[in-house]
């Protein structure tokens, strides 16, 4: 559902790469194999760690600033039911924004992707039920608004010794579903080996997952055609 292809056979005629840009609390990470006639998709990075899909146009106009989570903090705020210090109206919005996605992610069995945290044993340590508590290991450890908290091991749970703040780009990295490759004594995913041979990421995906390619074939330079 957010799987990021390359932008590079998608360029000129009128296309604009959103990779990086910032729609409210959205982080676009990169273009989503989605698409519906000529509208491409995107997939986000909420503010509060859940992944969300968004079409051009309604991150450009503003239609879309969230994964959700702002129109229900705001329907709590209505009903008067956010009483808590660092709240959406609060200086450290962000922060909790991220530390309300991990409880969902874990304790809501209705949210899309408790399956792959609560629902897969993954859980929260007892002194991060506190707010406070997490607000202050993640300061001590670096917290940015720049930043993402990651699990070293993902099939840890989110405790201190587990976890460390990175940036978006390389989000991405870090899956269950992440291929590693071993070539030459090195163990490398295929973003990590295209950016280190210059290799196109599209191409190097393409030959591994549709070609079924392994090294060394799979890092052969690409042969250009002579024009005629």
């Amino acid at each position: 559902m957010y799987e990021i292809i390359s932008v590079e056979n998608r360029s000129g005629n009128g296309f604009n790469n959103l990779t990086g840009e910032r729609f409210g609390r959205l982080t676009v990470l990169g273009l989503s194999s989605k698409k519906a006639g000529r509208k491409s998709y995107w997939v986000c990075q909420c503010d509060c760690g859940e992944k969300h899909l968004a079409r051009s146009d309604s991150l450009k106009c503003g239609l879309v600033t969230s994964c959700g989570c702002k129109k229900e903090e705001q329907n709590r705020i209505n009903l008067g039911k956010v009483t808590h210090g660092d709240t959406p109206v609060g200086k450290q919005k962000r922060l909790y924004h991220t530390w309300q996605g991990i409880k969902k992610r874990i304790y809501n069995q209705k949210n899309k992707r408790y399956v792959e945290y609560g629902g897969r044993g993954i859980s929260l340590c007892k002194d991060w039920e506190k707010y406070e508590v997490f607000r202050e290991w993640a300061h001590k450890a670096g917290y940015n608004d720049d930043l993402t908290i990651e699990r070293i091991d993902v099939d840890g749970n989110y405790e201190p010794s587990n976890c460390k703040w990175i940036p978006f780009s390389e989000q991405a990295i870090n899956r269950r579903s992440t291929v590693w490759i071993e070539w030459k004594g090195e163990r490398k995913n295929i973003k990590q080996w295209s950016d280190e041979l210059g290799i196109n990421y599209g191409t190097l995906h393409s030959r591994y997952y549709r070609s079924g390619m392994r090294p060394p074939q799979l890092f052969e330079p690409i042969i250009k055609k002579t024009p005629r």
